[in-house]
This record gives structure tokens, sequence and C-alpha cells, in this order.
């Protein structure tokens, strides 16, 4: 790990230099130390959660100011996991559901525009999935349980939401919680996922995820990218806010930082690359 760009940077005076030093060496003893996650497959061959990559296309266009050159950005878009679809499935118009598909509707009419379209999914003996439902074996005083790919809640005022069920148990360390989310900085195909914060160092059923029906039909391949997954550690839950007097200190200090800032961004329009203290996310050019 390079951190010498950190403490080389000329418009960066020496104690300022000392202190990025010590933080990135902090930075990488936490990330040698990293909180980590285990996953429990339900089923053999499932799809399972997959760390977050900072590149979010194949692709990218040559010149200054691509997205890959924002840190904040590709930091934010390698956060945590990305969930893929442990199934294929869809929600369309009966004429578009796919051959050899299982066509169903949740069991509560609906009097929306969409009424008569139909979800779908694809049976997989690979990983036991077939009628819409896992087969988890091995369950201690349970023996066989089925488990749904896809299921529905049984109010009417929530049937434009649906559940998709992962095959899998999370198990984080205590005190760290999972938070899941849509997609971050990546287009999903119109499905909104709502957000949602588990308590993963003990719950002991897989996670649903909510998903709010599109309003246009949406075809989801086995494997493909549906939600993103973030720890979030369970103290910082509910942080306090103040806001800052302007007569204190650290009013003083954060003024004469955004000065500082101007003079260094205009020197190089790469400062904030220059002088993060963190290498997570990076994207090399």
């Amino acid at each position: 790990m390079n951190i010498g760009v950190a403490c080389t940077a000329p418009s960066i005076n020496k104690t300022l230099r000392a202190e990025i030093c010590v933080s990135a060496r902090i930075a990488m003893k936490m990330t040698l130390d990293a909180v980590g996650i285990q996953i429990v497959p339900l089923v053999p061959n499932a799809e399972l959660p997959r760390p977050a990559s900072a590149r979010t296309r194949e692709h990218v266009p040559s010149g200054y100011g691509v997205q890959e050159q924002c840190l904040p950005f590709t930091a934010g878009s390698a956060l945590g996991f990305l969930i893929p679809s442990p199934i294929r499935f869809g929600h369309c118009p009966p004429q578009e559901v796919p051959e050899g598909c299982r066509a169903f509707r949740s069991p509560i009419t609906q009097s929306a525009g969409e009424s008569d379209w139909v979800f779908y999914v694809a049976d997989n003996p690979a990983c036991r999935f077939a009628g819409n439902a896992y087969s988890l074996t091995d369950i201690p005083r349970q023996g066989t349980v089925l488990e749904p790919g896809i299921s529905f809640f049984d109010r009417e005022d929530q049937q434009d939401l649906f559940k998709l069920h992962l095959p899998y148990i999370w198990r984080t360390p205590q005190n760290i919680d999972t938070l899941f989310l849509p997609l971050l900085n990546r287009t999903g195909r119109g499905l909104q996922v709502q957000s949602g914060l588990v308590e993963t160092a003990w719950y002991a059923n897989p996670v649903n995820l909510i998903l709010r029906k599109a309003t246009v039909p949406v075809h989801y391949r086995q494997g493909e990218e549906v939600a993103h997954a973030v720890l979030i550690p369970r103290d910082l839950r509910a942080p306090s806010m103040e806001v800052a007097a302007s007569h204190a200190r650290l009013t003083r200090d954060t003024r004469e930082a955004l000065a500082v800032w101007y003079e260094q961004h205009a020197q190089d329009r790469s400062a904030y690359k220059v002088l993060a203290r963190s290498r997570h996310g990076r994207v090399d050019s």
C-alpha cells in the first residue's frame, strides 16, 4: 500500500504531513484488522454477496472530470457488499413471461393499472429452487423447510411491495448491524429496494429484501446486482449533532482550513485524492 503521495504534497505544511502519515498508518492497520462478515448458505450453489467495487462501469471515458476521478463517488461505490439476485425472476404482462418460467400473482386482488401483470420465477435444481420455493434441508428439529423465493404482504395497502428472499444467513460481529439499501451509484432495473437495518449478529432467519414494483416490466437474471449492504456500528445509529458557535475555536480553525483548502485546490484539482487519509475506493487511472 503506497501512502507516500499523501506525505509529499508541496502545499501541505510539516505538521499536517506528519498527521496524514500517522492517520494513513492507522488506516493500514485497521484495514488489516477489518471487520468481516460470515455467510451461512442454506442451499448449495447459491448466489452470494460479493464485495462492492469502486468501478461501476466497464469502460471509462477519457479526459478529466469523469466520475471515476471523484474519490467520494468511488469510495461510496466500494462500500460494503453487492447482493446479486438469487433467482431469475420478473414482473410483467403475461405475454412477456419467458418460456419455461412459472407465472403467478399475489393472492390479494389489486385495482392498480398493472393488476393483470404477473410475477415469474425460473426453477433452478442446482440450488434446490423449484415452484417458487427453496428446499432447506438438515434444519435441526425441522427436517426440510420450504423458503419462498418471492412472497407478498397480506395487506391491500402494501400490494405495491413484494419480498425477495435470500437463501443464506448473515453473521456479523457483535454490535455490527447490516443496512440493506438500493444499489449505490449503480443503475437497477426500476425496482425500488426499501432500506432496512438488521441486527445480523443474532438474526437467524434469511433476510428478505423488500422491493417496490416498477411501472415498467422488469426481468432479472440470476446473479444480477439487485441491492447493496453496508455494515453499521450499532453505536452510530443515533449520533448527536451540535452547531458550532461563531466564536468557538472549532469555527475559527475550520474557516482557516477552508482558506487553506481553496489554496490547495487552486494548485491541484486532485488535491482531495492527495490529502485523503484512506486508500479505500480508489480507482487506478
